[in-house]
């Protein structure tokens, strides 16, 4: 009977080691596949911005926190091209015979930009040549910009409106925490998401 009860946590221990073994073998593994992808992500992006910021002798538009007009005119009106990441376009126009693009922050972002810049026709065409250009709400990738800001302006207002029901809309006027930069565009680079490249 000793012998059985020995037998018996014998293998509940042997079963719980073999067990233990394996859950940490697998989940290291998948830890580091998923840190080698996040490293190889964060590498391309930080390196294309490094490259076009040594490029151009940009100053980076930083990731602290600006609340008042005169901070971002600050740190974007430099003399010098300023580098902006996780930009995304949300429209290209004309406008007295020169072409805009017009870029938003991402929604991550600390701070809430828009980006209205006069590009070059090759800009323009390097935007539309890239893989979800006409795409509207566009996530598979973002765009490193590099500009010279010209102007920065932040709206008093905001208007934020939600749906009461299908006949009625509430709308709100808010302080607004969005910043207008203007300028011309020098470069940008576009980073792409998919893994698969």
């Amino acid at each position: 009977m000793n012998t059985k009860k020995n037998l018996f946590w014998f293998l509940i221990i042997a079963a719980i080691i073999i067990g233990g073994y394996y859950y940490l073998t697998v989940s290291k593994k998948t830890e580091k596949k998923e840190e080698t992808v996040k490293q190889e992500e964060i590498s391309k992006r930080d390196l294309v911005a490094k490259d076009l910021a040594s490029k151009y002798q940009a100053v980076s538009a930083g990731e602290e926190e600006l609340t008042y007009t005169l901070q971002a005119q600050e740190r974007f009106v430099t003399g010098k091209p300023t580098l902006f990441t996780g930009a995304y376009v949300d429209d290209i126009f004309n406008r007295d015979g020169k072409i805009f693009v017009r870029f938003s922050s991402a929604w991550f972002s600390k701070n809430n930009y828009m980006l209205e810049l006069e590009c070059s026709r090759e800009i323009v065409d390097k935007i539309l040549g890239q893989k979800g250009a006409n795409d509207f709400l566009d996530f598979d990738g973002e765009y490193i910009v590099v500009a010279n800001i010209e102007e920065v302006t932040k709206p008093a207002f905001a208007l934020d409106g939600s749906a009461l029901s299908e006949d009625e809309v509430e709308i709100d006027i808010e302080p607004s925490e969005l910043f207008i930069a203007k300028g011309i565009c020098v470069d940008v680079s576009y980073i792409s998401n998919d893994r698969e490249l």
